[in-house]
């Protein structure tokens, strides 16, 4: 229960922060290759930013919470700066070549939830 719990309010965050990515800068979504092949074939190669909102939080969600690791691709730019959030199965989410800008919002959205970053 407690792993079940704990999954459910990290997924919730995850979210919650790609919400706020999508919301805020030109983003393109998408699964692995082989968790599309497997999983959704439909959406193989396809920007999951064309999807209903609803459809692309499910989707997330269950990714998240599912015990595999393979996961989402976010892609966002700022300006002329392109970043990648990757959000895999349990507890690990990775972001890349951040700007300032982005940094600072990603951040304060982490903090406001409990989460934080780690440098490495």
């Amino acid at each position: 229960m407690r792993s079940h719990t704990i999954d459910e309010a990290y997924a919730d965050k995850m979210l919650l922060l790609l919400l706020m990515l999508v919301s805020q800068y030109e983003t393109h979504i998408f699964l692995d290759h082989d968790l599309a092949k497997e999983t959704y074939p439909d959406l193989l190669d396809r920007d999951l930013t064309a999807l209903p909102v609803a459809d692309l939080l499910e989707i997330s969600k269950k990714l998240i919470v599912t015990d595999h690791y393979l996961g989402v691709n976010v892609l966002f730019r700022d300006k002329k700066h392109y970043s990648l959030l990757r959000i895999e199965s349990g507890i690990d989410a990775d972001l890349y070549k951040l700007s300032k800008k982005a940094e600072k919002l990603v951040n304060k959205l982490l903090k406001r939830n409990g989460l934080f970053l780690v440098k490495y």
